[in-house]
């Protein structure tokens, strides 16, 4: 059916269910004001054969999901009814249920897949009446068998995202537990070069690959803009992947090492550098937000030094040069073509990262020269945007 119907929007109704009279309205309301949205869920109330309200207490929490380690701990936390944007439904596989329990499990599915292309947004209005009768096909389903969909729907998540992951508990909310992952080394990284060599002294590919890059794991953008960067690293295949600014400066790989190495042995998913102007100032260094959640690149006083520093978690990530492990970008969706330009969708990205308890870092003892105006004010537009994103996170801002 969804494969075959064309509106902008797929609203999941069961033939035995009823929707009250402003549910498509007020969801589409809901839908325009947040545009990013690849899911909008409503609340719901359970109602008899005759249709008479009963006072049961929800069935799952009406609540944000949890995630550990960028995985989703409790899977089941999801209900009728829910609006599915059909420009994300497009990025996913579609439904997939367990052919040996009637094809169910295919809600659970499509939840894990839609919000890894986009977020899943809480309209907290009575949307949807579930109707409990002796006859509801749920009544077949068993509680081992929704236990043991629940976590082959894990454990599949876990393969598709590329997670280190194992599943520690059997049923959810999930633990999961970190496998071991190889020392990483530069060959393992696919730089994404944002800006063309009109703004350089050079050819930015040329330059990373006289420093000993090898040319296939070079991908510039096609232009620079959030979509020239999104189609550009989904191009790349390596476990990490460098999000560079062509008025970057990386005159030879060591400090990119020293990066990779400080990684393995923080266990840490994704990191900035200090960023420094020609004249020594710090163009990106201590990143936070003001208090009306803007993004500020440094501190006022931030100073320029190399002494030895370990890792200070990042509220944000630097549009000039942010290294991140593959399976961040695979589990967020990449970056959001909505903003109008990438220094925002970058933190963005961050945020999403932050959210599904990726960990993100800033490394003040290795640094790099922006020779342009690396520093460029953020679009105001596109900061109302954020702003209104992630208005019901505060977390996300400290």
């Amino acid at each position: 059916l969804s494969e075959h119907s064309k509106g902008d929007f797929i609203l999941p109704l069961d033939d035995d269910d009823a929707l009250p009279h402003q549910a498509i309205e007020r969801f589409l309301v809901a839908a325009k004001k947040r545009p990013w949205a690849s899911v909008i869920r409503g609340r719901r109330e359970i109602i008899d054969d005759d249709g008479k309200v009963l006072d049961t207490p929800p069935w799952f929490p009406f609540e944000p999901r949890h995630y550990q380690l960028g995985m989703v701990t409790d899977i089941m936390n999801h209900t009728q009814p829910y609006l599915i944007r059909r420009t994300a439904y497009a990025r996913t596989s579609g439904w997939e249920g367990f052919e040996d329990f009637g094809f169910a499990g295919e809600d659970c599915d499509i939840y894990l897949k839609l919000e890894e292309v986009g977020t899943i947004e809480l309209l907290d209005e009575m949307l949807y009446y579930y109707r409990v009768h002796p006859d509801r096909q749920s009544l077949v389903l068993t509680n081992e068998a929704a236990f043991e969909m629940w976590r082959r729907l894990a454990d599949r998540t876990i393969q598709r995202i590329g997670l280190p992951l194992t599943r520690a508990s059997d049923k959810p909310p999930y633990s999961y537990e970190p496998l071991g992952r190889p020392a990483p080394t530069v060959a393992m990284v696919d730089f994404v070069l944002v800006g063309s060599s009109e703004s350089t002294a050079g050819d930015p590919r040329a330059s990373l690959e006289q420093a000993g890059v090898s040319s296939d794991s070079v991908h510039l953008a096609a232009t620079r803009d959030v979509a020239g960067l999104d189609g550009a690293w989904r191009r790349t295949s390596r476990p990490f992947v460098c999000i560079l600014d062509a008025e970057v400066e990386v005159e030879d790989l060591q400090a990119v090492e020293t990066l990779l190495r400080m990684m393995h042995e923080n266990n840490t998913d994704a990191v900035s550098p200090k960023l420094l102007a020609s004249n020594g100032d710090a163009l990106w260094a201590e990143p936070g937000f003001d208090d009306e959640r803007r993004p500020m690149p440094h501190k006022p006083a931030e100073p320029n030094d190399r002494r030895p520093s370990r890792m200070q978690r990042a509220p944000w990530l630097s549009q000039l040069f942010a290294l991140t492990r593959r399976e961040v970008l695979n589990a967020v969706g990449g970056f959001d073509t909505g903003f109008s330009e990438v220094g925002t969708a970058v933190v963005d990205f961050s945020l999403r990262a932050r959210q599904r308890q990726f960990e993100c870092n800033y490394v003040p003892s290795v640094s790099f020269l922006c020779t342009g105006q690396g520093g460029r004010n953020l679009d105001p537009t596109a900061i109302k945007r954020l702003q209104r994103k992630w208005e019901n996170y505060p977390e996300l801002f400290t």
